[in-house]
């Protein structure tokens, strides 16, 4: 019996999907540790800093309200996936949030 095109596609879609989700998670960890780290790292030109620096709610708003612009323009140097992965990295692992990561960039 012979598949159709569209149902091979449709499950190579369905499985591309489900993968996308912990990929993503993943993503904004290791963006996180090593875009961010290249400056917020002891020696470098920014504090060193973890995601349970903030409450989750105080991370939100720093990306909504784009607070790192005050101390140097990241904008040309992640892109807004890498920013929304960061963010919800932060967020996931804030002070307040189920699973709090105090391991910063070190």
């Amino acid at each position: 019996m012979r598949v159709p095109a569209i149902c091979v596609f449709l499950a190579a879609a369905l499985v591309a999907v489900v993968m996308v989700q912990p990929l993503e998670a993943a993503d904004g960890k290791s963006v996180y540790l090593k875009k961010c780290g290249s400056c917020h790292r002891s020696g470098g030109e920014a504090e060193v800093f973890a995601p349970t620096k903030y409450a989750s709610t105080q991370w939100v708003r720093f990306f909504q309200r784009d607070k790192h612009k005050r101390k140097k323009d990241i904008s040309a140097d992640y892109t807004p996936l890498e920013l929304e992965a960061v963010k919800n990295y932060l967020v996931d692992h804030a002070a307040d949030s189920d699973q709090p990561e105090a391991v910063g960039l070190r």
